[in-house]
């Protein structure tokens, strides 16, 4: 399996991921989002080679228009045909994270095309690569965003990787047990004098993924998710602080501190 280089661009804003894309010439920004589908703003498409699929909105929440993108340039990487939606500039509008950056970007890459192939990064090294050999045929059991298996207190989890969100959250039920079994935060939080119902995020979060020991520093707690099928979501944060590499027609994953 080959490997290109993917430019990544110095926008900043939360923990996400901006990549050097182009197509038909036009240089783009897009955020790198493991969730959900490819959106263009509005304002870019009309320099690109576009044929919208619909003439009007969906409806008035849903403000994009399906459309089908002539060209993308990942790399080495060249897709054509690519299913997009075409969506109004105020969808990509974020508001400012804590030092006031904005989502300055000019198009969304979803799941529907990242899970097409095999993605690495070292972000330490600054180094992103997507594949450009041996393809295999995309799963077929259709997900939003990727699912994986983690190991965690002698047991599998299942855990989401959504990169829409610039932090990881876990349930307040796995929050206890993550703290009941790190005998350093416990005492941590006994110094402090605090319980958990003081507290919104854990200092820490240690899991297993391919028989290795993964550990992620502050994921929220978000009583949301709580007795959900998922209680841990993980967010941008964790492909900014790991070696990892997703294989997305296999659904593999895999992760490593520094």
């Amino acid at each position: 399996m080959d490997f290109s280089l993917v430019p990544v661009t110095d926008n900043t804003f939360f923990n996400y991921i901006y990549l050097g894309l182009a197509s038909n010439g036009v240089k783009l920004i897009a955020m790198f989002n493991t969730r959900g589908n490819t959106m263009v703003k509005e304002s870019i498409a009309k320099d690109l080679d576009i044929k919208l699929l619909d003439t009007d909105y969906i409806d008035e929440k849903k403000t994009y228009k399906r459309a089908i993108l002539g060209e993308l340039l990942i790399g080495g990487l060249k897709l054509s045909k690519v299913p997009v939606l075409v969506a109004k500039d105020t969808a990509f509008d974020l508001g400012t994270d804590p030092f006031g950056n904005t989502n300055d970007c000019d198009m969304v890459l979803g799941w529907n095309v990242i899970s097409q192939f095999a993605w690495r990064a070292n972000p330490q090294e600054g180094r992103f690569e997507v594949q450009t050999s041996d393809f295999m045929e995309p799963n077929r059991e259709k997900t939003n965003q990727p699912i994986i298996n983690i190991g965690f207190n002698g047991r599998i989890i299942k855990a989401a990787i959504d990169t829409s969100r610039p932090l990881t959250i876990i349930s307040p039920s796995l929050a206890k047990e993550a703290i009941d079994s790190d005998e350093e935060v416990r005492k941590t939080l006994e110094m402090l004098g605090e319980s958990l119902e003081d507290i919104t995020n854990l200092s820490r979060f240690t899991f297993t993924n391919d028989n290795k020991e993964v550990s992620l520093s502050s994921p929220q707690i978000e009583p949301a998710i709580e007795d959900t099928d998922i209680q841990v979501v993980f967010g941008a944060d964790l492909l900014r602080s790991t070696n990892w590499a997703i294989y997305g027609p296999t659904g593999y994953i895999r992760l490593e501190n520094f």
